[in-house]
């Protein structure tokens, strides 16, 4: 067949898919879903994708058992980015995941992509929420897009109205601490504002401690992802594609960040603009993009001391597991996960539409790092079962700031760990210190030691003077940054 038969056969198969602008200047189409589709159950594609391509060439090869030619596909995509360029279609606004009416900093309505066959939608407003057909929005999905399921309400899920929200999620995490079950809370209500900035979410802890298992938890309950986690890019384009085609990234094995990925992490986190090239096109797309993200920074005693930038680290919002003693087999966890999942969407769904109905009337003495997503969360802090002081303080406490790698605060901590204390000489703790972490770079003498205990964060170290005129010292692990440091042992 030629390739001008081809073209317009294309074309022709082509006349159910509508081509628009998106708000950026993109042409893309909306296709309907082929799968359980209903009367507005569509699909969106930038038309210079391969996933279009794929459509088109599907549609040719059902009517002909043939494959088009390059060429003929070329020409289909070139005709219909015209008639989304030049014709009178509206300009869309295409969404990722999460989109929204009205202001993006006060929105009126909140719509999270479901991403399932019938291209359902859950609508939040401040009078609660609905699962239901999208005839409104415009949503892209990348191939890794997996499907959220249908929420669930308390009282559908038999959850007892005493219990407190999230319960069953928060046991099943193991997040008994509330410091750190709070900023859970914070971040993952931050997720689904529909505009940054975002706190970057950086879970640290040693192996063992289920930091993976979380993040990937946290993920599926917003945006579940075939990869829900990567390795840290060794290019900012590479950063940016991810956060294209993803509504949270997650990053794994975080031991240090190279400065050009630690801005390119800023940006995103905060909600720049950047430019993404389209392929055969000469003029590069421009978007502004802010993303949710997570890193799981592992302890590891031979790695070298790191800290983030300042501006990296003032954006991070940190959490330190702990060593779970008894672990679960993680094919329990997950099935146990599935089976909380739904209520525990519906709960997050009740705290989106309380902060929609509160939003305006919260007004807070402090509101500390990022006091837009603050404000947000206190708005939803009582369908959250928690007051906006904890919020508050989520934010507010000194620990709550990611300092990066440390292999003798890690060591500290680990040796700390069992009983909050520990007595003895620094040549005594330096001997357990080596004993614990022999590949760690700790200090090399007892006097260098005890000069930097005082400067380790979480722990309060005094001093004191036995009977036989050495010196003694006493750790002690506290719950925040506010110990009191002793003075260096010379």
């Amino acid at each position: 067949m030629p390739t001008s038969d081809q073209a317009r056969r294309l074309l022709n198969q082509a006349r159910g898919a509508r081509p628009f602008r998106s708000e950026h200047g993109q042409p893309c189409v909306s296709v309907g879903k082929s799968v359980g589709n209903t009367a507005g159950a569509q699909t969106i594609f930038p038309i210079r994708s391969a996933g279009f391509r794929d459509w088109l060439t599907n549609n040719f090869f059902n009517e002909t058992e043939s494959a088009p030619s390059d060429d003929a596909l070329r020409a289909t995509v070139r005709t219909l980015e015209a008639q989304a360029r030049y014709t009178e279609f509206p300009v869309r606004k295409v969404n990722h995941r999460v989109a929204y009416d009205g202001d993006p900093l006060l929105p009126t309505r909140i719509a999270i992509d479901l991403a399932n066959s019938s291209g359902e939608i859950l609508e939040i407003t401040s009078r609660g929420w609905t699962v239901g057909e999208n005839l409104r929005y415009a949503f892209r999905e990348s191939s890794s897009t997996q499907a959220l399921p249908r929420p669930e309400s308390r009282e559908d899920s038999g959850a007892g109205q005493t219990a407190p929200p999230l319960a069953e999620l928060r046991a099943l995490l193991r997040l008994e601490n509330s410091e750190t079950w709070h900023r859970v809370l914070a971040w993952l209500t931050a997720a689904l504002r529909p505009a940054g900035p975002y706190p970057i979410l950086v879970l640290s802890g040693p192996t063992g401690s289920g930091k993976s298992f979380l993040a990937r938890a946290l993920r599926s309950l917003i945006d579940p992802s075939a990869a829900p986690a990567h390795r840290i890019p060794t290019r900012d384009d590479e950063v940016l594609q991810l956060a294209y085609h993803n509504w949270i990234l997650a990053f794994d094995q975080v031991h240090r960040i190279p400065a050009k990925i630690a801005d390119a992490l800023c940006a995103i986190s905060s909600g720049d603009a950047f430019e993404i090239a389209q392929p055969d096109q000469r003029d590069p797309i421009v978007f502004q993009i802010a993303r949710p993200m997570i890193l799981i920074a592992p302890h590891d005693e031979t790695q070298p001391a790191w800290t983030p930038p300042r501006t990296l680290a003032s954006r991070t919002l940190a959490i330190q597991l702990e060593h779970i003693g008894r672990p679960r087999p993680e094919s329990l966890l997950w099935s146990a996960f599935e089976s909380v999942r739904p209520s525990a969407i519906g709960s997050l769904a009740d705290a989106v539409s309380t902060a929609l109905r509160r939003i305006r009337d919260i007004d807070l003495a402090v509101a500390p790092r990022f006091p837009d997503c603050v404000y947000w969360t206190a708005a939803a802090a009582p369908a959250l079962g928690i007051d906006e002081a904890a919020i508050v303080d989520a934010y507010a406490q000194p620990n709550s700031v990611w300092t990066g790698s440390d292999p003798l605060r890690e060591a500290i901590h680990a040796l700390l760990e069992p009983t909050g204390t520990w007595t003895g000489e620094a040549a005594d703790l330096l001997n357990q210190l080596r004993e614990r972490v022999p590949l760690a770079a700790l200090p090399s003498t007892p006097r260098s030691l005890s000069q930097a205990l005082p400067s380790i964060i979480g722990v309060r170290v005094a001093q004191s003077q036995l009977p036989d005129g050495r010196r003694a010292l006493a750790l002690t692990r506290v719950d925040d940054a506010s110990q009191k440091m002793a003075t260096p042992i010379v």
